[in-house]
């Protein structure tokens, strides 16, 4: 297949968020693209008023001038709603420069479709090399493999498309557990779909690219009340997946301190000489019995201090912030980056499913 590297090197990616008058900031590429996506998380949402005008103008003095390679294309993601009575930039200021534009027009908050006039333009739809465009219901349709093979078949429509699949990696040996949490407060029908997301992460993970002599093995838990091993950690697939369609709903109270004493107790050592690192992949709202800030810290100490990296997926909006946090410190709140990248949070159970967010996932636990 065909592949974009990108790179400082190969091909160039930046960018650019607006909102109001003057209110443009831009991320570029320009070391590797690890650094450049945390860039991009920390972007702050800026929530004035709406100039695409004049952000096309930025982006095209900004960037787009000094990117080098033949073919380039611009995302122009917005609601299709620019106050074009105060901003006096047109919305075709990208049109008749060689740039293939499309415009990714979502529904505002309320509901509102997006003017599709004003994304005709931006998107150069009668220009010599016309662009294209999207409607979207909403954000989260962003993700969705069907979106994805649509853009990208339009990107490059005449070459074969790349690959998205965002192949991972282990560098090093690693024994992986993953513990879903089967409280009542899940319910039966999530606890089912939590299932068949843990299954995905193990193909994921078990299929990966091993370098070196690195060996992968991935196991399965669930607690409620108390934790319950359903597949100690493996490296074949068959079986794992087996046990984890085995695994039965509990529906009882929820003990997170029982379950991280637990992952420690099971993630010792891998048993054999290859070292290696031991990862935990923790499904939890941070809601649970009997448990305080205090305590909740020190039982992080002790998954850090035994040396096992915690990832925690929150689904719902029903969760302690609080315990969330604390639960991805390492015992270290002031660490903000490093919680940010070992907390993924979804707005319900049926978003696990939908998109990349697997992919999303997977390659976060695999890196180092």
């Amino acid at each position: 297949d065909h592949q974009v590297k990108f790179s400082a090197n190969h091909s160039s990616v930046s960018v650019v968020q607006y909102s109001g008058w003057k209110t443009q900031e831009v991320v570029k590429l320009t070391s590797n693209l690890t650094d450049f996506k945390q860039a991009v998380r920390d972007l702050r949402w800026i929530a004035e008023s709406t100039y695409t005008g004049e952000a096309l103008e930025f982006s095209l003095t900004a960037t787009l001038n000094e990117m080098k390679k033949e073919n380039k294309v611009v995302l122009v993601l917005t609601d299709g709603r620019s106050d074009i009575s105060r901003d006096r930039v047109s919305l075709n200021t990208l049109c008749g420069k060689d740039l293939m534009v499309g415009g990714l027009g979502v529904k505002d908050y309320s509901g509102r479709q997006p003017n599709q006039e004003q994304l005709n333009l931006v998107s150069c739809e009668s220009d010599r090399k016309p662009g294209f465009s999207f409607v979207l219901e909403n954000f989260a349709e962003l993700l969705d493999d069907s979106f994805l093979q649509n853009l990208t078949a339009k990107i490059c429509h005449d070459k074969k498309c790349p690959d998205y699949k965002c192949p991972i990696s282990f560098s090093e040996s690693a024994d992986i557990l993953v513990m879903m949490d089967s409280s009542a407060s899940v319910g039966q029908k999530n606890f089912e779909i939590s299932k068949t997301f843990v299954k995905r992460l193990a193909e994921r993970f078990l299929s990966a690219e091993k370098k070196g002599n690195a060996r992968i093995r991935v196991g399965m838990a669930q607690y409620s009340e108390s934790p319950r091993m359903e597949q100690a950690p493996t490296s074949n697939l068959t079986i794992l997946s087996s046990r984890i369609e085995e695994a039965a709903f509990q529906n009882l109270g929820t003990n997170l301190l029982e379950a991280l004493s637990f992952a420690v107790s099971n993630l010792r050592g891998r048993g054999d000489s290859s070292g290696g690192s031991k990862k935990l992949v923790l499904f939890s709202d941070g809601r649970s019995q009997r448990v305080t800030e205090s305590v909740l810290e020190k039982r992080v100490r002790e998954v850090a201090d035994a040396g096992i990296q915690l990832y925690v997926i929150s689904a719902g909006s029903q969760v302690s912030e609080v315990n969330l946090r604390l639960l991805v410190s390492r015992g270290r709140q002031d660490d903000i980056s490093y919680a940010q990248r070992h907390l993924f949070r979804v707005p319900d159970y049926p978003s696990l499913l939908r998109g990349v967010f697997h992919q999303t996932v997977t390659r976060r636990v695999s890196l180092p």
